[in-house]
């Protein structure tokens, strides 16, 4: 009788904590970090340049205020979210400044896109100005 007792503790807490993990990623809200890519995508064939990775952290505000950095891009991530369908998901302005490659310095908007079964959420942003080589773009798997 008490190893029973013990064992339904013991499922029920792990299932609560799985569901507490689950519920981190209903949200679009809070502190994340993870892989940042960086790129330019050619206009006329989509081709890749070479894509640089750098680890980075966005806080997204409750608000709606976005801060981020990827230090070693030398970029600091600053502007606002809002909803994109659902409260899981959002709909992503910012500005990137101090960027290492100049490329990447500027206006990006985007989506970030919750998974939470599987416990992440991609960004994909793209820049708003034209370069003669293409478009900038960054995108991220990040994680609570």
């Amino acid at each position: 009788m008490r190893f029973s007792l013990l064992v339904a503790v013991a499922v029920s807490s792990s299932t609560m904590v799985a569901q507490s993990q689950a519920q981190e990623y209903l949200h679009y809200q809070g502190a994340w970090s993870g892989s940042f890519l960086f790129f330019v995508t050619q206009q006329d064939t989509g081709a890749q340049g070479a894509p640089e990775v750098f680890a980075g952290t966005l806080q997204i505000e409750f608000d709606g205020a976005v801060r981020g950095a990827v230090p070693d891009a030398a970029c600091t991530l600053t502007g606002s979210s809002m909803d994109y369908i659902t409260p899981a998901n959002a709909s992503i302005d910012l500005v990137a400044r101090g960027c290492r490659d100049a490329r990447f310095n500027g206006h990006f908007v985007g989506k970030l896109i919750n998974n939470p079964v599987l416990k992440y959420a991609s960004i994909r942003l793209s820049s708003m100005r034209s370069l003669d080589t293409g478009t900038a773009q960054i995108s991220a798997i990040i994680r609570r």
